[in-house]
């Protein structure tokens, strides 16, 4: 009889024991089932968050959008608008001084063998009283940059003027010092130089 009363008694304990255990089991699980709805609940009302602030956000670039679209537009037409204005008075100063390229003016620049594109380059074209005082002043040798101070003008501008003075044969490079290049009006410049200077002051004296 006492065996009996001691297995009972383990018995006891032992059932005692798996009741904490599972006790404890079920008091955890509890806690992790409410810490993942606890957390769902919050990403939930997050996601929702983000949601409506970027469908309130989304109008509202929109409409910075359009109206950044619309003001571009309207200055790519004013500006065309400008563009085409300075055309048409271009186009119409440049007819009114084509005009002058006959008669006897066409007749002492072809009787010395120079073209319209040369009067045109010294007289009619923007920049032609610069090229006019380039010429006159390589009547003495000079590179760029000794006519670039003398002017007082930038050396690229010198250099574009040069390009063209060189195209049609007006100057001409006659030396080389190391990397620099030294020019001089030709003889066919002195010629065009002459009778540009002549039609400046005649036209000069018209208008006065």
């Amino acid at each position: 009889m006492p065996k009996i009363f001691i297995h009972n008694k383990r018995m006891s304990y032992c059932c005692s024991e798996q009741e904490g255990l599972s006790a404890e089991m079920s008091t955890k699980t509890i806690s992790l089932a409410v810490f993942l709805f606890t957390a769902l609940t919050l990403t939930h009302a997050a996601l929702v968050d983000y949601r409506s602030g970027a469908a309130e956000t989304q109008p509202q670039f929109k409409t910075m959008q359009d109206s950044k679209i619309g003001g571009n537009q309207m200055l790519y037409l004013q500006a065309r608008k400008l563009a085409g204005a300075e055309l048409s008075l271009g186009d119409f100063g440049a007819d009114s001084r084509r005009g002058v390229w006959r008669g006897l003016t066409r007749s002492r620049w072809t009787e010395m063998g120079l073209c319209c594109g040369v009067f045109d380059l010294l007289v009619n074209m923007k920049g032609g009283r610069t090229r006019t005082m380039l010429l006159r002043s390589l009547l003495e040798p000079k590179n760029k940059l000794q006519l670039s101070h003398e002017f007082g003008i930038d050396w690229k501008a010198v250099d574009g003027h040069m390009t063209r003075l060189l195209q049609y044969g007006l100057a001409d490079e006659v030396m080389i010092v190391g990397t620099c290049r030294v020019y001089a009006t030709t003889r066919k410049g002195k010629c065009a130089l002459e009778l540009a200077d002549n039609w400046h002051e005649r036209h000069k004296v018209e208008c006065t």
